[in-house]
């Protein structure tokens, strides 16, 4: 059976994946009953309208855009969740965007009164090229970085918010399950560098849960929220697979968990 966002708050449970539409849930969330909140929320319709795949089939020399698979993101939604999550957090809140949506996120933080701390850099390593050589490609996506009412720290001392990770491709060893899943080993690394052991990290963006097999194998808690059943039903997937020690692929491939289970 799975768990409950109430059991994962109350420490009974390690982790949940929610199916449901994060504007109807994050209001029923108590206040500051989550430390912290990462997630990679959707882009800009810029970014939307301009997404290239790696390869192409068409004859002219020009790929064509992406169906990412869900919407753009919205002010109305970036408004939304960044209210509840100054609500619900008292430390770190870190927003994925594309440089575009930068500004957006910037108002929508300060609306919502959540502390300004930096403006991160995911260097996009491997990133798809501009195919057509009419414009410069674009190799980075940014983290806008907020902090709640709690005292500010973390634990990366004097480093910058500039982070180098190759993208996660079909030929890598990161399975890709989702069209704009963010490489593990960068989820990682921030939620090492900005979250402490058995904190509960909400994700109201969960996707394919990146994040939140970074937080099981790192001691913390993890709520995540994901609107669309198929990759609600791949978070569940990996980080069941996750808690048994195993990778998706291994308990796909039937391996036995050296934690005692299948």
């Amino acid at each position: 059976m799975s768990a409950s966002i109430d059991e994962v708050i109350s420490g009974d449970a390690r982790w949940v994946v929610v199916h449901g539409d994060n504007r109807s849930i994050l209001p029923t969330l108590a206040d500051k009953s989550v430390t912290h909140v990462i997630t990679d929320p959707p882009y800009s319709d810029w970014t939307h309208g301009n997404s290239r795949i790696g390869s192409s089939d068409s004859t002219d020399g020009f790929h064509r855009a992406t169906d990412l698979g869900f919407s753009a993101l919205t002010d109305e939604l970036a408004r939304l969740v960044a209210t509840h999550c100054a609500r619900l957090s008292p430390r770190w809140c870190l927003f994925f965007t594309d440089l575009e949506g930068i500004g957006r996120w910037m108002t929508e933080c300060d609306t919502a009164t959540l502390k300004r701390a930096q403006v991160g850099i995911w260097w996009k390593r491997g990133a798809t090229p501009s195919f057509s050589g009419l414009k410069p490609a674009c190799g980075a996506e940014a983290i806008v970085i907020r902090h709640g009412a709690a005292p500010m720290r973390w634990n990366g001392g004097g480093a910058h918010a500039l982070w180098d990770y190759p993208i996660v491709k079909g030929s890598s060893r990161e399975r890709t399950e989702h069209t704009t899943q963010k490489p593990l080993p960068l989820m990682l690394h921030l939620v090492e560098l900005f979250t402490d052991p058995d904190d509960i990290v909400l994700d109201p963006f969960c996707g394919s849960g990146t994040t939140g097999v970074a937080c099981l194998r790192l001691g913390r808690r993890f709520i995540g929220i994901e609107k669309d059943a198929k990759y609600a039903a791949v978070a569940t997937e990996r980080l069941q697979a996750e808690s048994q020690g195993l990778t998706l692929r291994d308990a796909r491939a039937g391996q036995l968990s050296l934690l005692g289970g299948a």
